[in-house]
């Protein structure tokens, strides 16, 4: 988990201009995201990584404010009677690593982007100058 929280506050600190990433997409090639997005641009991946880093430090909401077929999911598990706690217990503290995983990269990939389109700027400023 502390590799995704520095993932997150390393893109963050690093993105100093987070429209710099509108209608940005991912390169077909690049580490397999382009489907993982789908018709995200970088701008609205940075934006979903932020606030799932808000709400992974903050803790959940109230059943009540979260969307509908998620709490539907939790009060069903809730509901369910499972002797088996542990197993419950690391099912989702697995599946938790692994999503944090992905996120983890995805951090490090806008984080990289941002930072080639940065240079392209400046790049572009230096050449103009002379």
């Amino acid at each position: 988990m502390e590799g995704y929280f520095s993932a997150v506050r390393k893109m963050e600190q690093t993105v100093m201009f987070p429209s710099l990433l509108r209608e940005v997409s991912l390169d077909e090639h690049e580490s397999g995201r382009e489907a993982e997005l789908g018709d995200k641009d970088l701008y609205d991946y940075f934006s979903l990584l932020k606030n799932i880093k808000q709400t992974v430090e903050g803790g959940l909401l109230a059943l009540d404010t979260q969307n509908s077929h998620l709490s539907t999911g939790l009060r069903e598990q809730e509901g369910q009677k499972e002797a088996d706690l542990e197993g419950l217990f690391y099912y989702h503290v697995s599946g938790l690593c692994r999503v944090l995983t992905q996120l983890t990269e995805g951090a490090k990939t806008v984080t990289s982007r941002y930072n080639q389109i940065m240079g392209q700027i400046n790049h572009s400023n230096m050449s103009l100058g002379w």
